[in-house]
């Protein structure tokens, strides 16, 4: 009877459902709230509908006339 060795199904379960992962280095002030987008990205929710654009409210529209 053969003893030890790789078993189907054994070891650690993907914590993500896209595949491979990549360490990546960001700043610390922003690693939580990365982690989090990827995470809701990850569970299927769209990036556009996470990714908040800038807001125009401080720009205004710059016209040919000008």
């Amino acid at each position: 009877m053969p003893r030890g060795g790789a078993r189907e199904n054994s070891g650690r379960k993907p914590k993500w459902n896209l595949g491979e992962t990549k360490a990546i280095r960001v700043p610390v002030a922003i690693a939580d709230t990365l982690l989090e987008i990827a995470r809701r990205i990850d569970e299927g929710e769209k990036p556009e509908s996470i990714i908040i654009p800038k807001s125009d409210e401080n720009t205004s529209p710059v016209s040919a006339d000008e």
